[in-house]
């Protein structure tokens, strides 16, 4: 079992997308992996096709600062009722592009299957 990188919930398998760390750059310079729910990945998608600018202070995925951030709605679940609330996320072009090409793969794949 696995946490999302976004939305916290625990699932058995989730979705790898290799993002830019600023933070781990020397340790890490082709990127690390972050794990999305399948959920996650397509509320990205839809932020990625919105594209709505956000001003925020950084990225809450890779966690680098002063880029252009878009707007990017997530259920977070909870233990209370209703039993997922609505949070905001600010993410940055280059994870939104990585989430894309995640996104058509998994997509790619379900469509395979059929």
């Amino acid at each position: 079992m696995a946490d999302c990188d976004l939305c916290g919930v625990s699932r058995p398998t989730l979705c790898p997308i290799k993002v830019f760390m600023p933070k781990f750059g020397k340790t890490y310079p082709t990127g690390t992996w972050k794990g999305l729910c399948e959920s996650c990945t397509a509320h990205l998608h839809e932020a990625n096709e919105a594209r709505e600018a956000i001003t925020a202070k950084k990225c809450n995925l890779c966690g680098i600062k002063d880029v252009p951030l878009y707007r990017a709605t997530i259920n977070k679940p909870n233990f209370e009722q209703p039993y997922s609330t609505e949070e905001t996320r600010h993410i940055c072009e280059a994870c939104l592009t990585a989430t894309e090409e995640v996104y058509k793969k998994h997509e790619e794949r379900i469509l395979g299957e059929d």
